[in-house]
């Protein structure tokens, strides 16, 4: 049993590294049964299609970034600006680990609307997804009703935090292609994006005189 589980795992584990390097298209049972070592009837054993496994490997990163965000959501100790900092930087951390995975969520979301829906299904219905949201929504609008900050939507407090961070990782290669930046250059860059999102994002919610 331990033997199959650490194969499911590796299947799991290769799948993901050729679908971020490659795409969905790009990448075959046969490449991540290679990848594996293993026959690729055994990777049809344990996920049927290439679709479902596609499915898994996206599913398993965004269970990863809601447990990210959960953590410093649930921290009692800090104020509502000091968790806010603390969230928006695990999720630009959580980014910056793998600046290829923010390719990966348009390409692949964008270029197929039956796999947009599908996935879409999915989150809607993930339990966490919907404790993560919960814990936003509470916070936010509380600091609404102490007018800490400005009346807004928790929907669009959120796709304000998503499309500033992930822009921020669609915009790097193009700028350390142009600016021909080192790797320690893109790092520091890479911090400073991140404190100035931060930034941003404070400010634009604050109420005037707060």
């Amino acid at each position: 049993m331990a033997k199959e589980q650490n194969l499911e795992i590796q299947i799991l584990q290769a799948a993901e590294e050729l679908f971020l390097n490659n795409g969905f298209a790009g990448t075959s049972t046969t490449d991540i049964a290679k990848r594996v070592g293993c026959n690729q009837a055994l990777v049809h054993y344990y996920f049927r299609t290439k679709e479902n496994l596609f499915l898994q490997v996206f599913m398993a990163k965004l269970d990863m970034i809601l447990k990210t965000l959960q953590q410093p959501l649930l921290n009692q100790d800090a104020d509502f600006f000091d968790k806010l900092r603390n969230v928006i930087g695990a999720y630009y951390d959580f980014l910056a680990n793998d600046t290829r995975l923010p390719f990966f969520v348009i390409n692949e979301m964008l270029g197929n609307k039956d796999r947009l829906t599908l996935v879409y299904e999915h989150f809607m219905n993930n339990t966490m997804r919907n404790n993560v949201f919960g814990i936003i929504d509470t916070v936010v609008q509380t600091e609404v009703r102490k007018h800490t900050i400005r009346p807004i939507d928790t929907v669009n407090f959120i796709l304000d935090v998503v499309s500033l961070t992930v822009f921020n990782f669609i915009a790097l290669p193009i700028y350390c292609d142009v600016s021909g930046c080192t790797d320690d250059e893109k790092q520091h860059f890479l911090r400073l994006r991140k404190d100035e999102i931060i930034t941003l994002v404070i400010n634009g919610i604050k109420n005037v005189g707060n």
